[in-house]
């Protein structure tokens, strides 16, 4: 929960980027169409998947960054 946390205040401007980038990392952006996008973020060793839609973040997957194997959320 701290990388959206992170995520969300470097998009409203709330830390610069290099701090932001101590913490995480987006990895990727893949807009999806009207008001949302996936995107890929480096956190704690981890890599998320998250969906961003109107007004919210969803952790869809979660992957070891030592491993290719990825963790679906259920």
């Amino acid at each position: 929960m701290m990388a959206l946390a992170v995520w969300r205040a470097r998009l409203t401007g709330m830390v610069n980027a290099a701090d932001a980038r101590r913490h995480a990392r987006v990895v990727q952006l893949l807009p999806l169409g009207a008001g949302s996008r996936l995107l890929v973020v480096e956190f704690g060793g981890r890599r998320l998947l998250l969906g961003q839609g109107r007004g919210a973040l969803v952790r869809l997957a979660e992957a070891d960054l030592a491993s290719a194997a990825v963790e679906p959320i259920t």
